[in-house]
């Protein structure tokens, strides 16, 4: 089935990395900063975030893919 997090594992390895909660915008969207990025997480009650989801973010922040499997592998 493949990679997937929750959204409160997510923002616990973006917080992990530097980023701070910002704002939540419309509702269901968090915005995260580390003062020079800033990134949009949907947070929806009982969806994960695929492989793919995960991969973008870590592009959009510039966080490294052996970071994420430190945080995965705790």
């Amino acid at each position: 089935m493949g990679l997937t997090m929750k959204p409160n594992e997510l923002i616990k390895f973006l917080e992990q990395n530097g980023y701070q909660f910002i704002r939540a915008s419309g509702g269901s969207h968090h915005v995260y900063s580390d003062g020079n990025h800033s990134v949009s997480i949907p947070v929806h009650k009982g969806k994960d975030f695929n492989l793919e989801f995960i991969l973008l973010i870590l592009r959009e922040t510039g966080i490294k893919k052996d970071e994420l499997l430190k945080f995965l592998k705790r």
